[in-house]
């Protein structure tokens, strides 16, 4: 996920193994946001999730974000996803998955398994969508306003009349803001992939021909050759080496998750996207463990001290919006029976997130549930 810039310079790290040995050393700590006075606005937020703090307070307000999402059910998540999302298609009319899905099922979905009433989804996932938009920059920006008043519709719709405690706001805010932006881009990407194939993929994925490949095989794929989440930071508490170098204390490491995923001596091939190499017993991710803890799996979750603890949640979401969508192909808004070419998908501007802005899809068939 994306930080503020630093004020000194950056390091950036490729190698897939640098990248995990930082992830998993506690000499190297996120960029963390400082404590704000209590309230409901975005910096107060930025201030009280798990997300910019450190040590024992990160490891209070992970354990609660954790226990939280460890009680859903991912078959249930998984197909609430995959039904809305066949009731925003159904018809077969040209769809903006950008707009009406990408973003909606996943954040409503988890929001109201998190306790928001369901008469207030919509207003919820609105208020997600602004809180995202502001989560990473500065206090003073132009979306800070927008950010604060969305925290405070969250804060009402949790409350149910009533002031929700600080902990369960932040806990529930900071879930739902990384279950957004990121699953978004995870969705799109995969289906740009799946409805339009880049070149030099190994296997045909347009519709009809997707479902010989699990859906999770795609999402996998999707992670390591195109994932919604580019850059991470970290910050040296002490003098410490990285990528066989020495880094003095307080600089600024940029690790690059997206060119980590296609290293070579991880993923022969790095520059094909191959679904196929994420089916069962064809890539063992503990034969690349540098000792730091975990594999040597597509690094869009983390790995390491944090991974992200929303993943089991956000590929549940993700996997149940995409098996909705695999008897769609890609239409142009100009004219809805011409495909867009792959390279002319649109993007949102961002340094560290790579989301499709629009993406049209039409022409659903009869789908019969998640797999």
């Amino acid at each position: 996920m994306t930080v503020d810039p630093p004020a000194v310079p950056e390091r950036r790290l490729i190698r897939h193994a640098d990248v995990r040995s930082v992830l998993a050393d506690p000499r190297f700590l996120v960029p963390a946001a400082p404590a704000a006075r209590p309230g409901t606005g975005m910096a107060w937020l930025r201030g009280a999730v798990s997300r910019f703090s450190n040590g024992a307070e990160h490891g209070r307000r992970r354990a609660r974000v954790t226990g939280m999402l460890g009680a859903l059910d991912p078959v249930r998540l998984r197909r609430e996803a995959f039904e809305r999302t066949g009731a925003e298609l159904a018809g077969g009319a040209r769809v903006d998955v950008m707009a009406r899905i990408a973003r909606r099922v996943p954040v409503g979905v988890l929001a109201t398994r998190l306790g928001v009433p369901e008469d207030r989804r919509e207003e919820v996932v609105a208020a997600v969508t602004a809180m995202a938009a502001a989560y990473h920059l500065p206090p003073a920006s132009g979306a800070a306003p927008a950010g604060d008043a969305a925290v405070g519709v969250l804060a009402a719709a949790l409350g149910d009349g009533e002031k929700p405690e600080p902990g369960l706001l932040a806990a529930v805010a900071g879930a739902l803001i990384q279950a957004c932006d990121a699953t978004a881009g995870l969705v799109g990407n995969t289906l740009v992939a799946v409805a339009g194939p880049p070149a030099g993929s190994s296997a045909d994925l347009s519709a009809g021909s997707s479902a010989r490949w699990p859906v999770e095989a795609l999402l996998a794929e999707t992670l390591r050759w195109d994932p919604p989440v580019r850059l991470t930071r970290r910050v040296a508490a002490e003098d410490a080496t990285a990528g066989g170098v020495r880094v003095p204390a307080g600089a600024v490491l940029l690790l690059d998750l997206a060119a980590a995923n296609r290293d070579p001596d991880v993923f022969p091939d790095p520059d094909r996207f191959d679904p196929g190499r994420f089916l069962p017993g064809c890539f063992d991710p503990g034969r690349f463990d540098t000792g730091g803890g975990g594999g040597g799996g597509p690094l869009g979750f983390g790995s390491g001290i944090r991974p992200c603890p929303g993943e089991r949640a956000a590929l549940a979401l993700a996997a149940g919006v995409v098996e909705a969508t695999l008897a769609h192909r890609l239409a142009g808004p100009p004219n809805p029976h011409e495909q867009i070419p792959y390279e002319q998908v649109p993007y949102e501007p961002s340094p560290n997130l790579r989301v499709p802005a629009r993406l049209y899809l039409e022409g659903a068939t009869t789908t019969e549930g998640p797999r």
